[in-house]
This record gives C-alpha cells, sequence and structure tokens, in this order.
C-alpha cells in the first residue's frame, strides 16, 4: 500500500469500528450568466456558470464523517458529488489527526493524509465542504486553492493560548511537507485566474483550453490538454511554512511560504513538473459587533521546463460583510494578474482584470440558508484570440442558492 492511500484507508476502516459523526452540505443553484464558454468546458471564461449552464442545478454535494479513533486521534474523510462531470462521487479531504492533551500553554496538533491547507478566511474550515460562507463564489486566491492545491502528506501545528501565559493574544506556527501538486501552476499558466467555487476532488482531471502550444505539432506536445492537478511526478517533497496571531475576538492576521519544489523538467503521463512558489497573507477584523472585515494577498512565480512557462503572479481582494436583520450583506472586490517572462511569444499568458461580488445571505430555519450573489468579472488575456474567443471579457453572473447543511 503506498503512503498516499493510507490515511484513506486508516479513515474507512475506522467508520467500521467508531461511530462516525455525520455532516453534509446540499446546494441547489439557480443560475443566470452571460459569460462566454467556462473554463469548466474547455474555454478561457472566468466564472462557473456560462450562457449553456443549466438554470438549475446542483451547487455543492458533501458529506463529511469524523470520528474519535482514540482518545487524542480522530479522522475524517469528505466525499463529495457533481452532476455536471464525470466523477460522480470524489474524496475531498481524508486525514488522521493526532491532538495530545496540552501541558501547558502551547496546543499541538499532527494531521497526516489529504486536506487543504490553511491559506483562507473566507472559506469555512470547520463546516463541510470548503466553501464561501459570505458569497456564493470565492475570490480569486481561494478559487484556485480550491481546484489546484491539496495537502498530501503531514503537517504539524501549535498555538500557544494567551490566557495561560496572561497575554491578550494567542500565536500559532504551521508547517508541514508533502508530495504531489507537482502540476500546481498549470491551470493558473494557460487558463488564468477563475472567480469559482468549484472545488477538485481527489481525481479530478481538468480540461484546458485547446490551445496550440500542447497540440501534437506545437512547442510543448508532450503536455496533455487535460490536468490532474495533485499527481506526484518527480518525487521531490514540496513544504510550507506559516505564522499566525489572533488578538482577541476582534483580529485574525496569518501568513504562509508555499513551495511544491517540483522539477520543471520532469514529465510523466502527459503532466509536468511546475515549480509553484508563492508567499501568502490575510487578515480578518471584527471592528463592531456585525461588521467583519478580510483581505488576502498572494504572491509568486510558477516554471515549467528550462524556460518554457515562466510567469509571475499576484492577486488580492478585500471582503466587507454587515448583519442586517437576519441576514447578512457582503461585498468582495477582487483584483489578478499574470505576468510571463518565457522564451515562447507564441504562447501569450499575460492577463490582469478585476471583480466584484455583492452577495446576501439569510439563515431560514434548522440548517437552511437562502443566498444570493451578483458577480462581474472583467478580464483581459490575449490567448484568447488563439482560440477565437475575444481578448477583453466582461462577465455577469446572478446566482441563488439554496443550502442545507446539517
Amino acid at each position: 500500500m503506498t503512503y498516499r492511500f493510507l490515511p484513506l484507508s486508516l479513515a474507512l476502516l475506522a467508520t467500521q469500528c467508531y461511530a462516525a459523526e455525520l455532516h453534509g452540505l446540499l446546494d441547489l443553484r439557480a443560475a443566470h450568466s452571460n459569460s462566454g464558454r467556462s473554463f469548466l468546458d474547455g474555454g478561457m471564461g472566468k466564472t462557473r456558470y456560462d450562457t449553456t449552464a443549466p438554470a438549475v442545478s446542483i451547487g455543492q454535494a458533501v458529506l463529511r464523517a469524523e470520528f474519535d479513533v482514540l482518545d487524542t486521534v480522530s479522522a475524517g474523510v469528505e466525499l463529495s458529488g457533481d452532476d455536471r462531470h464525470h466523477n460522480v462521487v470524489d474524496v475531498r479531504e481524508a486525514w488522521i489527526a493526532w491532538s495530545p492533551v496540552p501541558s501547558g500553554a502551547w496546543k499541538g496538533r499532527v494531521r497526516a493524509g489529504y486536506f487543504f491547507p490553511p491559506t483562507s478566511v473566507e472559506i469555512d474550515y470547520e463546516g463541510p465542504g470548503w466553501t464561501p460562507t459570505r458569497t456564493i463564489s470565492s475570490a480569486a486566491i481561494n478559487s484556485w486553492i480550491g481546484e489546484e492545491l491539496r495537502t498530501n502528506g503531514v503537517e504539524w501545528s501549535a498555538r500557544r493560548m494567551g490566557r495561560h501565559v496572561d497575554a491578550p493574544y494567542d500565536v500559532g506556527v504551521v508547517a508541514a511537507v508533502f508530495t504531489g501538486n507537482d502540476p500546481a501552476g498549470t491551470m493558473l499558466a494557460w487558463r488564468g485566474w477563475s472567480i469559482s467555487d468549484r472545488i477538485a476532488g481527489r481525481n479530478e482531471a481538468l480540461q484546458l483550453a485547446d490551445l496550440p502550444v500542447y497540440r501534437a505539432d506545437g512547442a510543448i506536445p508532450r503536455q496533455s490538454r487535460t490536468i490532474h492537478p495533485f499527481r506526484e511526478i518527480d518525487g521531490r517533497p514540496g513544504y510550507y511554512v506559516g505564522g499566525n496571531l489572533r488578538a482577541g475576538r476582534g483580529l485574525d492576521l496569518a501568513a504562509l511560504h508555499y513551495d511544491n519544489r517540483a522539477n520543471p523538467l520532469a514529465v510523466q503521463g502527459g503532466q509536468y513538473g511546475w515549480r509553484t512558489r508563492f508567499d501568502h497573507a490575510s487578515v480578518a477584523w471584527r471592528p463592531a459587533p456585525g461588521w467583519e472585515l478580510l483581505a488576502q494577498a498572494m504572491r509568486g512565480n510558477t516554471l515549467m521546463g528550462a524556460n518554457g512557462v515562466a510567469l509571475d503572479f499576484r492577486a488580492w481582494y478585500a471582503l466587507a460583510s454587515r448583519r442586517i436583520g437576519r441576514g447578512t450583506l457582503a461585498l468582495r472586490y477582487d483584483r489578478f494578474s499574470t505576468s510571463e517572462h518565457d522564451i515562447l511569444p507564441d504562447d501569450p499568458n499575460n492577463e490582469h482584470g478585476h471583480a466584484m461580488a455583492l452577495a446576501y445571505r439569510l439563515p431560514l430555519a434548522d440548517g437552511w440558508t437562502l443566498m444570493f450573489e451578483y458577480l462581474f468579472v472583467h478580464s483581459d488575456r490575449s490567448a484568447r484570440d488563439l482560440i477565437g474567443e475575444p481578448r477583453k471579457q466582461a462577465e455577469r453572473s446572478l446566482l441563488a442558492a439554496l443550502r442545507w447543511q446539517f
């Protein structure tokens, strides 16, 4: 049995021996969009829904099982369903964790398996699905993380609880070593950023647009148009390290450095290694009851081949939410860009754009929530000329979601 399947096997075995605590999310989605061909259908649109999308569909269908194996050992597995693609049921996360009883101010945890890195402040890590809670769509940063990044390895984290040392704040550190994720950066380079809530499963196969560069007569014919973002290609582990600070209930700060250490010259089964690195920072501030201000920023670079594809990428967003009556109104503004510096001028990968999401979330009863979102995305990407799409696009979507969470 290979290491990558061990955590999932242990989690499934545990379900046979221990009573599992089940959680789930079902999202019935209505959408209207003026967007051209979506990135999910091999286009270069920035949004999940386009003019051909069904008026009503399933936005998310997730089931999570968590169980205590021992007093200090827990495990979990999360499965997701999709009504649009061939993977009817796929694994979104699977892990086993050891959380020893703290003997002082420090509280630690070791987690092994397949899970999301700790990079977002707009995502609900405690609930099922890794979905945003204030809007329907995720910001560009988290749309990319949900699609191309997953930790397949071991993560250690520790937090010093301020109340034990008479300090007004908590501090935390995190570090991980992982395999897989060698193709991470492929979609960002050849398709660009997106604004979506589509989360890739463990066995996901993502489709690129039909660009000339990776056709049989193109400059990089060994690259497949079908991307498997969580593959291990070169046998080299990657890592991330980070820190965070919480001051009371009003302020959270975090930073993270990520490096998949992929060999950009390695290729296996149509998948190249992409050396992808980035620095990430976030802040969450709650200045008054009912108000919340969030921001994230990311800057990094990715390289494939000797210098076949090389680009820098940047993105940031700011989000403000305000509780109004029983509901919450949220406004998010995004900016994103990629800037290439490689040796293939016939493979343009520069882009820049911005987006705005205006959303309203209304809790109903017994786990039911109604959400609405207006999404606008403006982007300029010269590679669209190569597949007959307008270089500049202004995409608008109206979304409604009826969510049941248990």
